[in-house]
C-alpha cells in the first residue's frame, strides 16, 4: 500500500473520532442540562428520599443526606424573602423555577447562585415557595500537574475516588517514569 493510502485512512479515522467526540460532548452537554435545571417537588415529595434520588438525579445516600438536610433548614429562618403574584403555590413554584431556569434577574442574588441541583418546593400552610440549592460532594476527581524529584521535572496526572489517589508522572516526550497511590487520611 502506499502512503497516501495510509494518509487517507488515518484522515477518515480522525474525522470519525472527531465526529464521535462532538457527538459526546453534546449528549454529555444536554444531560448536564437536564439534570441542573430546578425541580419542583411537593412537600411530601422531599421527604422520600427515592423521589429526591430519581428527580434530582442522585444517588441514594445522597438524596437521603438532602432530606435530613431540608428538614433541619425547614424550621429556620430564610436568608431571602422573594415575593411573587400567582393564583396558586403550586403555579408560584412553577414560576419560580422557570425564573431559575432562565437566570431571571429579578430573583434574589441567593436564589441565583452556581449550585449542583436545585429543588423547588411549594409550601401550601404557609403559601410560600423555598428553593433549596444543592451542592454535592464531587467523589470523583482528575488532577494535573508538574513535579520534581532528584533535579528533574515530571508533568503528572492524577485520579481520586474518594480517599483514594493514584498520579502517574512522565517525562516530558510522554513516556511514564513513576507512580504513586495515597489514601487520604484526614479530611476536613
Amino acid at each position: 500500500m502506499s502512503d497516501y493510502k495510509f494518509e487517507g485512512i488515518a484522515l477518515g479515522l480522525s474525522i470519525l473520532a472527531g465526529l464521535a467526540v462532538a457527538g459526546l460532548a453534546t449528549y454529555l452537554s444536554e444531560q448536564y442540562q437536564a439534570r441542573h435545571e430546578p425541580k419542583v417537588l411537593t412537600q411530601e415529595q422531599v421527604k422520600q428520599p427515592e423521589t429526591v434520588a430519581k428527580e434530582i438525579h442522585v444517588s441514594e445516600p445522597a438524596a437521603q443526606t438532602i432530606v435530613r438536610e431540608i428538614e433541619k433548614s425547614s424550621g429556620s429562618t430564610p436568608s431571602v424573602t422573594y415575593y411573587v403574584t400567582a393564583p396558586t403555590v403550586e403555579k408560584a413554584a412553577e414560576s419560580t423555577a422557570k425564573q431559575l431556569e432562565s437566570k431571571d434577574k429579578s430573583l434574589p442574588a441567593k436564589a441565583l447562585e452556581k449550585s449542583d441541583r436545585t429543588i423547588v418546593t411549594p409550601d401550601e400552610n404557609l403559601k410560600k415557595v423555598d428553593v433549596y440549592k444543592i451542592n454535592l460532594r464531587k467523589a470523583h476527581k482528575v488532577k494535573t500537574g508538574i513535579s520534581y524529584v532528584y533535579n528533574k521535572s515530571y508533568f503528572t496526572a492524577g485520579y481520586q475516588a474518594g480517599r483514594f489517589e493514584g498520579l502517574a508522572y512522565f517525562d516530558w516526550n510522554g513516556k511514564p517514569k513513576g507512580g504513586s497511590v495515597l489514601y487520604t487520611v484526614f479530611e476536613w
